[in-house]
């Protein structure tokens, strides 16, 4: 459904501007990491719902993933040794995939 496809890329797109302007501005309220983590996480399952407008099928499920565990993170203060290289693996691959598959 081409409708839940482009809101999952809204909120991506909205995530990904709100990180890099919590980044350059150096932003920070009480909330923050709530409403971030609740973000990547709905921006997560539309894109998997919806496939997203992004590639091939395989980068946006690796994306997904990766915005899921992201939220998930930030929501429950999760982590485990080797996190932080299974996030970065998981990043590279979608980006890679969404290069490849465009």
């Amino acid at each position: 459904m081409k409708i839940t496809k482009n809101i999952g890329v809204i909120l991506l797109a909205i995530w990904l501007i709100l990180r890099g302007l919590i980044a350059l501005l150096g932003l920070s309220f009480s909330g923050l990491g709530l409403i971030m983590g609740i973000l990547a996480i709905a921006a997560g399952v539309v894109l998997l719902v919806g496939g997203g407008k992004l590639g091939g099928k395989w980068a946006v499920i690796v994306l997904a993933v990766w915005l899921i565990l992201t939220g998930l993170f930030a929501l429950v203060d999760l982590s485990f040794s080797g996190s932080d290289i299974l996030m970065g693996i998981l990043a590279i691959a979608a980006g890679v995939l969404l290069l490849i598959q465009r």
